[in-house]
């Protein structure tokens, strides 16, 4: 019978001669074993999320609602001024090309119609300025732009239908139609207050010496007659200065700020004497100064 001996390493060998595992041996491979399950079931996992059918990945479509709310756009409109101008110049010379180029605007069932019928006496009619006096939206794809025309024989106001197709392409879908112009509105008058007495002389002499440089077109003279944080650029075609006919507060007195009218006549360079109105905002610090005139002051 064999004898029993404890080993250098400090395994306990068995009696057949093979040693027996230690507790830090079986603790060691029980950790191996788990980790490999581990990686195991990871890999099961990865693989099953790759296999694993998902719905179609979508994107945000822009909501139809604002595209819409843009019809008609500025393309729209400008098609509109561009046949409106078409539709109302005539020239005897030219009447067959101005035909062509009118037909070209409008849908194939027009095209024998909308051409308008002059006399053989007819005079010639040119389109100046155009501009797009209203819109009606009638649904996402049709609308009705109505179009000022400045023409021979005065301002014409004309209805014209547009439409547009799934390409966005533009064509005039129907006859036009002469309309009214706006009706003329009825507002109250503008309420002015008299300046105070005591300022009445000094505020008129600022106001009449800077309307003076204004209208001649000099804005270095302006530099003296304004603050030095302002910026106001003087008229840039040269006019005279005939008179101030009349002044007046446009709000009640505020502190050192006074905004006021200036009721003035002009001469141009041709002799055309223009009446004209400003709104000039007044500041006071050792002396009057014009802060700001018409569009240039800041609000409030």
């Amino acid at each position: 019978m064999g004898t029993l001996r404890i080993g250098a390493a400090g395994r306990r060998p068995r009696r057949d001669g093979v040693r027996a595992p230690t507790t830090g041996g079986v603790v060691k491979r029980l950790g191996r074993a788990v980790l490999w399950l581990l990686v195991l079931v990871l890999l099961l996992r990865g693989v099953a999320s790759v296999l694993e059918p998902r719905p179609a990945s979508t994107v945000a479509a822009a909501p139809s609602g604002s595209a819409a709310a843009a019809w008609p756009d500025d393309g729209a409109r400008a098609f509109a001024a561009d046949f409106a101008r078409a539709y109302l110049t005539y020239s005897p010379e030219d009447a067959d090309e101005l035909a062509d180029a009118l037909r070209a605007f409008v849908a194939p069932e027009l095209t024998s119609v909308v051409v308008p019928q002059y006399g053989e006496d007819a005079p010639r009619r040119a389109v100046g300025s155009v501009s797009v006096a209203r819109v009606a939206r009638v649904d996402d794809r049709q609308a009705v732009i109505t179009v000022a025309a400045s023409a021979t024989g005065g301002t014409r106001y004309l209805a014209v239908p547009v439409a547009r197709d799934e390409r966005g392409g533009l064509v005039v879908s129907d006859l036009p139609s002469l309309v009214a112009p706006p009706a003329r509105a009825a507002v109250p008058s503008v309420s002015l207050e008299p300046l105070a007495a005591g300022e009445r002389g000094a505020i008129e002499d600022v106001v009449t010496r800077f309307l003076r440089d204004f209208l001649a077109g000099d804005s270095g003279a302006l530099r003296y007659l304004t603050p030095a944080d302002a910026r106001i650029v003087a008229l840039g075609q040269r006019h005279e200065l005939v008179d101030v006919t009349a002044l007046a507060l446009a709000r009640p007195a505020r502190g050192r700020v006074r905004d006021v009218v200036a009721t003035v006549r002009a001469r141009d360079a041709a002799g055309v004497i223009f009446g004209l109105r400003y709104r000039l905002r007044l500041v006071r610090e050792d002396r009057w100064l014009v802060a700001a005139v018409e569009t240039t002051r800041k609000g409030g």
